[in-house]
């Protein structure tokens, strides 16, 4: 049985939001959680403009890769 606290999916997009908006490459970037197959929850950049830095994707996955071990998707 996890152990994990249970989160909604606007909660994870404000977490993963609040640690984008410090970097400044990221500044034009949003974040959508999503439920994957094979992982628990997944989340994708959306973009404003038409290009997202790859510095920005690099956190988004570091970013991701810390709250999923704290957090799962809340059904």
């Amino acid at each position: 049985m996890s152990q994990k606290s249970a989160k909604s999916a606007a909660e994870l997009e404000s977490m993963i939001m609040a640690e984008l908006r410090e970097h400044p490459e990221c500044e034009s970037a949003g974040a959508a959680v999503t439920r994957s197959m094979g992982v628990a929850w997944d989340a994708v950049l959306i973009r404003e403009s038409p290009q997202i830095n790859d510095a920005c994707e690099a956190r988004l996955a570091e970013i991701i890769g810390r709250l999923r071990q704290d957090f799962d998707l809340a059904e």
